[in-house]
Protein backbone atom coordinates (compact mmCIF):
# COMPACT_ATOMS: atom_id res chain seq x y z
CA UNK A 1 0.00 0.00 0.00
CA UNK A 2 1.51 3.36 -1.17
CA UNK A 3 1.69 6.44 1.66
CA UNK A 4 -0.97 8.05 0.04
CA UNK A 5 -3.46 5.12 0.12
CA UNK A 6 -2.16 4.55 4.31
CA UNK A 7 -3.49 8.23 4.19
CA UNK A 8 -6.42 7.74 2.52
CA UNK A 9 -7.56 4.72 4.35
CA UNK A 10 -6.82 6.41 7.95
CA UNK A 11 -8.64 9.68 7.29
CA UNK A 12 -11.77 7.19 6.13
CA UNK A 13 -11.68 5.59 9.29
CA UNK A 14 -11.61 8.61 11.34
CA UNK A 15 -14.29 10.21 9.33
CA UNK A 16 -16.42 7.51 10.56
CA UNK A 17 -15.07 7.32 13.77
CA UNK A 18 -16.34 10.97 13.83
CA UNK A 19 -19.79 9.81 12.36
CA UNK A 20 -20.17 7.66 14.83
CA UNK A 21 -19.53 10.20 17.81
CA UNK A 22 -21.43 13.08 16.26
CA UNK A 23 -24.10 11.66 14.38
CA UNK A 24 -26.38 10.33 17.64
CA UNK A 25 -26.58 13.42 19.53
CA UNK A 26 -27.09 15.42 16.52
CA UNK A 27 -30.06 13.56 15.47
CA UNK A 28 -31.03 12.99 19.43
CA UNK A 29 -31.43 16.70 19.37
CA UNK A 30 -33.24 17.20 16.15
CA UNK A 31 -35.68 14.42 17.67
CA UNK A 32 -36.19 16.35 20.98
CA UNK A 33 -36.85 19.21 18.90
CA UNK A 34 -39.57 17.77 17.25
CA UNK A 35 -41.19 16.55 20.50
CA UNK A 36 -41.40 20.46 21.73
CA UNK A 37 -43.07 21.30 18.89
CA UNK A 38 -45.60 18.64 19.40
CA UNK A 39 -48.51 18.38 21.18
CA UNK A 40 -49.44 15.25 24.08
CA UNK A 41 -52.51 13.51 23.05
CA UNK A 42 -55.65 14.64 24.89
CA UNK A 43 -56.10 11.19 26.86
CA UNK A 44 -52.60 11.52 28.37
CA UNK A 45 -53.22 15.15 29.45
CA UNK A 46 -55.98 13.93 30.70
CA UNK A 47 -53.98 11.42 32.78
CA UNK A 48 -51.53 14.04 34.14
CA UNK A 49 -54.25 16.78 34.95
CA UNK A 50 -55.75 13.71 37.12
CA UNK A 51 -52.89 12.01 38.66
CA UNK A 52 -50.31 14.87 38.95
CA UNK A 53 -52.75 18.12 40.34
CA UNK A 54 -49.39 19.89 40.92
CA UNK A 55 -49.18 20.55 36.67
CA UNK A 56 -52.05 22.00 37.10
CA UNK A 57 -50.57 25.11 39.25
CA UNK A 58 -47.52 25.24 36.45
CA UNK A 59 -47.01 28.80 34.63
CA UNK A 60 -47.64 28.67 31.21
CA UNK A 61 -44.23 28.22 29.50
CA UNK A 62 -43.38 25.66 32.40
CA UNK A 63 -46.81 23.70 31.31
CA UNK A 64 -45.62 23.95 28.02
CA UNK A 65 -41.47 22.93 29.00
CA UNK A 66 -43.34 19.78 30.67
CA UNK A 67 -45.34 18.73 27.85
CA UNK A 68 -42.05 18.89 25.48
CA UNK A 69 -40.06 16.70 28.28
CA UNK A 70 -42.85 14.23 28.80
CA UNK A 71 -42.58 13.87 25.35
CA UNK A 72 -39.06 13.24 24.71
CA UNK A 73 -39.41 10.69 28.62
CA UNK A 74 -42.43 8.88 26.15
CA UNK A 75 -40.01 8.50 23.10
CA UNK A 76 -37.05 7.65 24.43
CA UNK A 77 -38.08 4.95 27.37
CA UNK A 78 -39.26 2.02 27.42
CA UNK A 79 -42.28 0.55 29.81
CA UNK A 80 -41.78 -2.89 30.63
CA UNK A 81 -45.13 -4.48 32.71
CA UNK A 82 -44.14 -7.13 35.30
CA UNK A 83 -45.57 -9.77 37.19
CA UNK A 84 -48.86 -9.84 34.36
CA UNK A 85 -49.04 -5.38 34.69
CA UNK A 86 -50.24 -4.12 31.25
CA UNK A 87 -48.65 -0.70 30.63
CA UNK A 88 -51.49 1.54 29.52
CA UNK A 89 -50.95 5.38 28.48
CA UNK A 90 -52.15 6.18 31.77
CA UNK A 91 -49.12 4.44 33.59
CA UNK A 92 -46.78 5.98 30.89
CA UNK A 93 -47.89 9.53 31.09
CA UNK A 94 -48.33 9.75 34.72
CA UNK A 95 -44.75 8.12 35.62
CA UNK A 96 -43.43 10.41 33.05
CA UNK A 97 -45.00 14.14 34.26
CA UNK A 98 -43.69 13.34 37.53
CA UNK A 99 -40.33 12.47 36.52
CA UNK A 100 -39.80 15.40 34.54
CA UNK A 101 -41.02 17.32 37.03
CA UNK A 102 -37.58 17.41 38.54
CA UNK A 103 -36.26 18.65 34.88
CA UNK A 104 -37.97 21.79 34.40
CA UNK A 105 -34.86 23.64 35.31
CA UNK A 106 -32.00 21.28 34.74
CA UNK A 107 -30.33 20.16 31.40
CA UNK A 108 -30.39 16.61 30.96
CA UNK A 109 -33.30 13.71 29.83
CA UNK A 110 -32.36 11.50 32.17
CA UNK A 111 -30.27 10.53 29.07
CA UNK A 112 -28.83 6.90 30.23
CA UNK A 113 -31.88 5.43 31.27
CA UNK A 114 -33.46 3.07 29.09
CA UNK A 115 -35.98 1.85 30.97
CA UNK A 116 -39.05 2.04 33.38
CA UNK A 117 -40.22 -1.53 34.79
CA UNK A 118 -43.72 -0.90 36.67
CA UNK A 119 -44.91 -3.86 39.08
CA UNK A 120 -48.62 -3.92 39.89
CA UNK A 121 -47.72 -3.67 43.65
CA UNK A 122 -44.45 -3.66 45.97
CA UNK A 123 -42.25 -5.76 44.90
CA UNK A 124 -39.52 -7.97 46.60
CA UNK A 125 -35.44 -7.24 46.13
CA UNK A 126 -32.63 -9.56 47.28
CA UNK A 127 -29.12 -7.77 48.36
CA UNK A 128 -26.02 -7.90 50.33
CA UNK A 129 -25.00 -6.10 52.64
CA UNK A 130 -21.33 -5.74 54.68
CA UNK A 131 -20.76 -4.68 57.55
CA UNK A 132 -18.17 -2.89 58.92
CA UNK A 133 -16.37 -6.29 59.99
CA UNK A 134 -16.90 -7.80 56.74
CA UNK A 135 -19.60 -10.05 57.42
CA UNK A 136 -21.73 -10.32 54.81
CA UNK A 137 -25.54 -11.00 54.62
CA UNK A 138 -28.14 -11.30 52.48
CA UNK A 139 -30.91 -10.05 52.57
CA UNK A 140 -34.81 -9.88 51.28
CA UNK A 141 -36.95 -6.33 51.05
CA UNK A 142 -40.20 -5.58 49.64
CA UNK A 143 -39.92 -1.77 48.31
CA UNK A 144 -42.42 0.03 46.51
CA UNK A 145 -39.59 1.95 43.90
CA UNK A 146 -35.67 1.37 43.17
CA UNK A 147 -33.19 3.30 41.18
CA UNK A 148 -31.52 -0.55 40.18
CA UNK A 149 -28.76 1.26 37.99
CA UNK A 150 -28.32 3.95 35.61
CA UNK A 151 -30.20 2.17 32.99
CA UNK A 152 -33.20 1.32 34.85
CA UNK A 153 -35.61 2.57 37.69
CA UNK A 154 -38.60 -0.19 38.93
CA UNK A 155 -41.82 1.39 40.71
CA UNK A 156 -45.46 0.29 42.11
CA UNK A 157 -47.59 1.18 40.16
CA UNK A 158 -50.10 0.81 43.17
CA UNK A 159 -47.73 3.42 45.14
CA UNK A 160 -47.56 5.64 41.87
CA UNK A 161 -51.66 5.70 41.83
CA UNK A 162 -51.93 6.67 45.67
CA UNK A 163 -50.11 9.41 45.38
CA UNK A 164 -52.72 10.83 42.72
CA UNK A 165 -55.19 10.20 45.54
CA UNK A 166 -53.06 11.83 48.44
CA UNK A 167 -51.36 14.49 46.25
CA UNK A 168 -49.99 16.66 49.22
CA UNK A 169 -48.64 14.42 52.06
CA UNK A 170 -45.29 14.43 50.83
CA UNK A 171 -45.01 11.09 49.38
CA UNK A 172 -44.17 10.07 45.91
CA UNK A 173 -42.45 7.03 44.46
CA UNK A 174 -41.33 8.83 41.09
CA UNK A 175 -40.13 12.00 42.69
CA UNK A 176 -37.86 9.68 45.14
CA UNK A 177 -36.31 7.19 42.76
CA UNK A 178 -35.77 9.90 39.86
CA UNK A 179 -33.93 12.10 42.66
CA UNK A 180 -32.20 8.75 43.08
CA UNK A 181 -30.94 9.00 39.69
CA UNK A 182 -30.15 12.45 39.40
CA UNK A 183 -28.45 12.32 42.41
CA UNK A 184 -25.91 9.73 41.10
CA UNK A 185 -26.21 11.25 37.75
CA UNK A 186 -23.87 13.57 38.40
CA UNK A 187 -24.65 16.81 36.33
CA UNK A 188 -24.46 19.04 39.26
CA UNK A 189 -26.58 22.14 40.13
CA UNK A 190 -29.06 23.56 37.60
CA UNK A 191 -27.44 25.93 35.21
CA UNK A 192 -26.80 29.49 36.39
CA UNK A 193 -26.04 32.92 34.72
CA UNK A 194 -23.20 33.26 33.10
CA UNK A 195 -19.93 34.85 35.73
CA UNK A 196 -19.90 38.51 34.63
CA UNK A 197 -16.98 39.66 32.07
CA UNK A 198 -13.46 39.98 33.11
CA UNK A 199 -14.41 37.98 36.42
CA UNK A 200 -10.65 35.90 36.03
CA UNK A 201 -12.28 32.94 36.78
CA UNK A 202 -13.69 29.89 33.88
CA UNK A 203 -17.31 29.14 34.51
CA UNK A 204 -15.98 25.33 35.16
CA UNK A 205 -14.10 25.96 38.45
CA UNK A 206 -17.00 28.80 39.18
CA UNK A 207 -19.49 25.84 38.65
CA UNK A 208 -17.23 23.03 41.04
CA UNK A 209 -16.55 25.97 43.80
CA UNK A 210 -20.25 26.33 43.78
CA UNK A 211 -21.42 22.58 44.09
CA UNK A 212 -18.61 21.81 46.68
CA UNK A 213 -20.00 24.88 48.80
CA UNK A 214 -23.80 23.50 47.63
CA UNK A 215 -23.05 20.03 49.02
CA UNK A 216 -21.31 21.17 52.35
CA UNK A 217 -24.54 23.54 53.32
CA UNK A 218 -26.97 19.96 52.79
CA UNK A 219 -24.61 18.35 54.93
CA UNK A 220 -25.34 20.87 57.31
CA UNK A 221 -28.61 20.23 57.16
CA UNK A 222 -28.54 16.57 57.13
CA UNK A 223 -26.95 16.47 60.45
CA UNK A 224 -29.87 19.05 61.80
CA UNK A 225 -32.36 16.79 60.88
CA UNK A 226 -30.29 13.75 62.49
CA UNK A 227 -29.62 15.67 65.62
CA UNK A 228 -33.34 16.80 66.02
CA UNK A 229 -34.34 12.91 65.86
CA UNK A 230 -31.69 11.89 68.35
CA UNK A 231 -33.43 14.53 70.11
CA UNK A 232 -37.11 13.04 70.34
CA UNK A 233 -38.28 16.10 68.87
CA UNK A 234 -41.11 15.98 65.86
CA UNK A 235 -39.61 16.70 62.18
CA UNK A 236 -41.16 17.97 59.48
CA UNK A 237 -38.88 15.33 56.86
CA UNK A 238 -40.14 11.66 57.56
CA UNK A 239 -37.41 10.28 59.74
CA UNK A 240 -36.48 8.19 56.71
CA UNK A 241 -34.60 10.92 55.66
CA UNK A 242 -32.15 10.43 58.53
CA UNK A 243 -31.27 7.22 57.25
CA UNK A 244 -28.32 8.69 55.13
CA UNK A 245 -27.58 11.87 52.98
CA UNK A 246 -28.59 10.21 50.11
CA UNK A 247 -32.09 9.27 51.18
CA UNK A 248 -32.11 12.63 52.87
CA UNK A 249 -31.98 14.34 49.35
CA UNK A 250 -34.53 12.12 47.63
CA UNK A 251 -37.07 12.47 50.84
CA UNK A 252 -36.53 16.18 50.34
CA UNK A 253 -36.78 16.76 46.99
CA UNK A 254 -40.70 14.62 47.34
CA UNK A 255 -41.38 17.27 49.66
CA UNK A 256 -39.91 19.51 47.87
CA UNK A 257 -42.34 18.84 44.63
CA UNK A 258 -45.32 17.68 47.05
CA UNK A 259 -45.22 20.63 49.86
CA UNK A 260 -42.97 23.39 48.68
CA UNK A 261 -44.34 26.14 50.07
CA UNK A 262 -44.36 24.17 53.68
CA UNK A 263 -41.30 22.92 53.49
CA UNK A 264 -39.85 26.14 52.58
CA UNK A 265 -41.57 27.08 55.72
CA UNK A 266 -39.94 24.45 58.06
CA UNK A 267 -36.29 24.36 56.24
CA UNK A 268 -35.88 27.48 54.56
CA UNK A 269 -32.04 26.93 54.11
CA UNK A 270 -33.24 23.54 52.62
CA UNK A 271 -35.92 24.49 50.48
CA UNK A 272 -33.32 27.32 49.07
CA UNK A 273 -30.96 24.61 48.20
CA UNK A 274 -33.14 22.55 46.53
CA UNK A 275 -33.93 25.86 44.08
CA UNK A 276 -30.92 26.01 43.44
CA UNK A 277 -30.44 22.26 42.56
CA UNK A 278 -33.45 21.81 40.58
CA UNK A 279 -33.56 25.62 39.08
CA UNK A 280 -37.54 25.92 39.96
CA UNK A 281 -38.88 27.51 43.00
CA UNK A 282 -42.38 25.47 43.14
CA UNK A 283 -43.71 27.45 45.88
CA UNK A 284 -44.37 30.47 43.46
CA UNK A 285 -46.77 27.78 41.35
CA UNK A 286 -48.51 26.33 44.80
CA UNK A 287 -48.65 29.46 47.45
CA UNK A 288 -50.91 31.91 46.50
CA UNK A 289 -49.34 34.38 49.22
CA UNK A 290 -45.89 33.94 47.25
CA UNK A 291 -45.41 36.87 44.88
CA UNK A 292 -43.99 35.83 41.36
CA UNK A 293 -40.41 36.46 41.06
CA UNK A 294 -38.89 33.87 38.02
CA UNK A 295 -37.34 30.88 38.65
CA UNK A 296 -34.30 30.40 40.76
CA UNK A 297 -31.15 29.78 39.30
Amino acid sequence: MTNSAAIAAILAVAVVVLAALLLPPLVRRRRRSRAFAQSLPASMQAAINRNVPVTRALPAPLARRLEGLVLTFLREKSFVGCNGLEITDEIRATVAAQACLLLLGRAGHYDDLRSILVYPGAFWVEDEVHDDDGLVTRRRRELSGEAWDSHRIILSWEDVAETAQRPADGYNVVLHEFAHYLDAEGRGLAPSPPLPPHSGRGRADARVRALDAWHAELLREYDALCAAIDRNEPTFLDPYAAEDEVEFFAVASEEFIECAAQLRDAHPRLYTLLCEFYGIDPAEWTDPMTPAQGNAP
